[in-house]
């Protein structure tokens, strides 16, 4: 389970829990302006679950707010890389909805056809809320009761979320909007 600590992978983890009580997540640290904080997150999440959290850390990187181009594809050939076993499922928890070419059918069916080339049909990768939208994600969130005020979505990574990037306005909306 590929885990940033957002609402979309603790979302996937706890459907992953919910129907085969069986997991262990990844969290990748590489520069990412809010690497601290999505940590704190996932571990929060994590111990949330009572699931053990691999954390891996790729130093002397540094990436501003927004699209950071391949991380998806290096996200899911990292799980292929670490897999402690085989048979496995990677699960992704990307949504329908945005502008970002890793985030839709086409980029999953590209990673499908790797993970099968690389292991052999060993290992598969899932995007179970590729098609579905953001509000849908947080939805079923709310369905599973899965924790995500442990969750941090914010760009720029500071301590407290700007309010300002695109996904502190999301999360700002869909928390209104359930409330």
């Amino acid at each position: 389970m590929l885990l940033s600590g957002g609402i979309d992978s603790t979302t996937a983890l706890a459907s992953v829990i919910r129907k085969t009580g069986l997991t262990e997540a990844l969290f990748l640290a590489f520069g990412q302006p809010a690497e601290l904080e999505e940590a704190k997150a996932a571990r929060a999440v994590s111990k949330h679950y009572g699931v053990s959290l691999r954390e891996v850390q790729i130093p002397g990187q540094t990436f501003t707010a927004g699209e950071i181009r391949g991380r998806n594809a290096f996200l899911i050939h990292l799980g292929l890389l670490l897999c402690p076993s085989e048979p496995a499922i990677i699960v992704i928890g990307i949504h329908a909805g945005t502008s970002y070419r890793d985030c839709s059918p086409e980029f999953i069916e590209l990673m499908r056809r790797s993970m099968e080339f690389h292991s052999e049909g060993a290992i598969a990768v899932i995007a179970p809320f590729v098609n579905w939208s953001k509000g849908d994600v947080f939805a079923y969130a709310r369905e599973l009761d899965a924790p995500v005020r442990l969750t941090y979505s914010c760009e720029l990574g500071g301590s407290k979320p700007c309010g300002s990037c695109l996904s502190c306005r999301d999360r700002e909306l869909l928390f209104a909007r359930a409330e």
